[in-house]
């Protein structure tokens, strides 16, 4: 029972700290050229052509060429 109620605490103490070293770091702005960096660009690169395109279909739909 108390390898029971150790393991419960263990896990729960475990996603509590990586939770709060998220908070921690997720507004760190990184330097260009590491990793992370190249992370975040990718996903914000995908971001931005991802409602360019649905931008163009909804101009394109509306008739307005722009």
């Amino acid at each position: 029972m108390f390898n029971v109620i150790k393991f419960v605490a263990f896990t729960i103490g475990g996603f509590a700290l990586k939770s709060a070293w998220n908070w921690l770091t997720q507004d760190v702005t990184h330097k260009p050229g590491t990793k992370e960096f190249a992370v975040e660009y990718r996903k914000a690169y995908a971001k931005y052509k991802e409602l360019r395109r649905l931008d163009d279909a909804y101009r394109k739909s509306k008739g307005d060429g722009n």
